[in-house]
């Protein structure tokens, strides 16, 4: 950002040093005659108003430098009041949108927590349902040797039945 040097702003609306004009220089002589005096006085008069009009010139173009850098110092300061505006808004933006980040986060969290929650559920009931499938399959397993051991034990016993029955008849 561009910024004043107020000393060479106050330099340039009052000037300093050697663009004052020279004093008058009156060589220390013998007392003039009234003549002399009188154009002396014409000449000296002459020279103040010279002086004068320089002055009124110096001091009106250090109005217009002055105005000139006022005007240069409200167009910086308007041009920063925009800049602070946009600024501004922009942070309200942001602070909004993390409002809404925040509240959305919270839910997501909220969300994820009740997932978790079903999730477990989810895992005791298989968790359950793997232990009655494994009972099952331990009853089936047991009745499949049960049914195993009878028709073995019917085997075994329907041959010496049927011999048995088979010999009174003969």
């Amino acid at each position: 950002m561009d910024s004043l040097d107020l000393d060479q702003v106050m330099d340039e609306i009052i000037p300093r040093g050697d663009n004052r004009p020279p004093a008058p220089n009156f060589p220390v002589r013998q007392r003039p005659r009234a003549t002399d005096d009188a154009t002396a006085a014409l000449d000296l008069v002459s020279q103040a108003a010279a002086a004068i009009k320089e002055l009124e010139k110096q001091s009106a173009q250090a109005v217009a430098r002055a105005h000139s850098a006022a005007n240069a110092v409200r167009e910086k300061l308007e041009r920063a009041e925009d800049r602070g505006d946009r600024a501004e808004a922009a942070l309200r933006k942001s602070e909004s949108e993390a409002a809404e980040l925040s509240a959305a986060l919270m839910q997501t969290r909220k969300d994820v927590e009740a997932l978790q929650s079903q999730l477990a559920a989810r895992q005791a009931e298989l968790a359950a349902m793997e232990q009655r499938a494994i009972a099952a399959e331990k009853r089936a397993s047991e009745a499949d040797a049960s049914v195993q051991r009878i028709v073995d034990a019917i085997r075994t016993q329907l041959p010496v039945k049927v011999a048995e029955q088979a010999k009174p008849a003969a």
